[in-house]
């Protein structure tokens, strides 16, 4: 079995879950093609509020990439290409995605884990989570979009401290670098971040967009039409049923139903 990626939709939520058991959930080619025509598909969806990645089972999130295929996967420059454009692919679907993303960390979280788990808009971990980039101790070298990923998250110098050291952290070094937003305990993790989700998936779809493309404008690409498109999602906001509907709940002291129009 070169483990799976499953999905699964609970009202506007959806759930993407890696499970690969007896390799501590670590990623096959095939669950990097599986990982981005999952996300595609629900970024396209209408239904789709939020997106959640998480790992299957006790003891990781994702523990890095399944090294046992490349002697097959990544023999000549032909496989390595093709490995690394699954990769990117996936990646990539994850960073333009227009919905919100959000990685539930537990166990191992290290390489391609911490990699996933970066694109995402928001992180949260369970205390026994831990955090690595053992490249350095592989021989292995780290993208420029995925260092790219890791900057944006932590500082320049937090980046090198863990790609020189390959050190593990644990969830409470994690939050204090900025890695993770919040580190919750035992059964308070998935209840306090069921009302995190819950709260993202009840909050209106556009506005969320919106505040993605601006952020990512101003720190990612800052061309003028990056600006403009962002400009125009915010302007589209205002003219929304869903701002009516924001104003008229709002002086009806009620919660609003947000469509997405």
């Amino acid at each position: 079995m070169a483990g799976e990626v499953h999905q699964a939709t609970k009202g506007a939520i959806a759930e993407i879950t890696f499970d690969n058991p007896k390799k501590r959930n670590a990623m096959s080619l095939s669950m990097w093609q599986s990982l981005g025509k999952i996300v595609r598909q629900y970024d396209f969806d209408p239904e789709i509020r939020v997106i959640v990645l998480r790992g299957a089972g006790e003891n990781a999130f994702v523990s890095g990439a399944d090294i046992s295929e490349f002697e097959e996967s990544r023999r000549d420059s032909r496989g390595a290409q093709s490995y690394e454009d699954a990769t990117q692919h996936a990646l990539d679907s994850i960073r333009i995605c227009s919905k919100p993303t959000v990685a539930l960390t537990h166990g191992y979280c290290f390489g391609a884990g911490l990699a996933i788990a970066a694109t995402c808009d928001l992180r949260y971990a369970q205390g026994d989570a831990k955090f690595s980039i053992p490249a350095a101790k592989l021989g292995f070298g780290y993208a420029t979009h995925l260092m790219a990923d890791l900057i944006q998250v932590v500082s320049p110098a937090r980046a090198k401290e863990i790609l020189l050291t390959a050190k593990v952290y644990d969830a409470a070094q994690a939050k204090e670098m900025g890695l993770i937003h919040d580190v919750f305990a035992g059964a308070e993790f998935e209840d306090q971040t069921d009302k995190l989700i819950n709260t993202i998936a009840g909050n209106a779809p556009l506005t969320m967009r919106a505040a993605k493309l601006v952020i990512t404008a101003l720190t990612e690409h800052k061309h003028s039409g990056a600006l403009t498109d962002a400009d125009r999602a915010v302007q589209t906001c205002f003219t929304s049923q869903d701002a009516a509907e924001g104003r008229k709940a709002f002086a009806e002291k009620r919660k609003p139903e947000f469509t997405g129009h």
